[in-house]
């Protein structure tokens, strides 16, 4: 199928959001200042720093399973880690939580989920040299889920404190252990259709697009 067309940007719009974001990691911290030093869909390896959280539990584990491609509950059982809740109060976040929005944002939807990340971290520079701190988009591995990427170093903070800074995230381990049972049967692995961008495609509900900002 070929690409949709999307419209010329000039800059980006931006929405606020608060509330409850988690993490899988098999560090001790869920979250660094450091460059990434793997490539990964919003950023390119050693280029900035990004965290990668998710606004549901499940969502998290899902992505772990299709970034090591394990595929059998027996695999996924040999899997540990560590999942986070994080509490996040953040402005000048871009919403491409679903298709929809960033067609009508002017950005190829399909690159949202697309196994080649090259669109997506291209959009990652060009969001952030324009002040985004933050993007939501649908979960490439679980779908109906939403991903929360947040562009520069955070530092963990007790979950009690009261961040100071914007930099500071109260973040709690919630528990340490294995992917929810059943969980690989819902993962969508690499090579397999997005059900929610065959959706889409079927019945695109973004020709009223929005207008371009001045």
């Amino acid at each position: 199928m070929p690409r949709e067309r999307t419209r010329r940007r000039t800059r980006p719009s931006f929405t606020t959001w608060s509330g409850l974001a988690y993490r899988v990691t098999s560090y001790d911290v869920p979250l660094w200042v450091s460059p990434n030093r793997r490539a990964g869909r919003w950023n390119r390896a050693g280029e900035g720093c990004t965290q990668y959280l998710a606004l549901d539990a499940e969502a998290p584990w899902a992505e772990q399973l299709r970034y090591e491609d394990l595929r059998s509950e027996e695999d996924a059982g040999h899997y540990l880690g560590g999942l986070w809740q994080l509490r996040l109060d953040l402005g000048a976040v871009v919403d491409y939580s679903d298709f929809e929005l960033a067609a009508a944002a002017g950005f190829p939807p399909e690159a949202l989920v697309d196994d080649d990340y090259e669109r997506c971290q291209s959009e990652a520079v060009w969001l952030a040299s324009r002040g985004a701190i933050a993007v939501l988009s649908p979960s490439a591995a679980l779908p109906g889920s939403t991903n929360l990427t947040v562009f520069g170093p955070r530092v963990q903070v007790s979950w009690s404190s009261t961040a100071a800074l914007a930099s500071a995230v109260p973040a709690q381990r919630l528990t340490t252990g294995h992917p929810p049972a059943g969980l690989t049967s819902r993962v969508r692995y690499f090579g397999h259709a997005h059900p929610g961008l065959e959706r889409y495609r079927q019945h695109p509900r973004n020709h009223r697009q929005r207008p371009s900002p001045d």
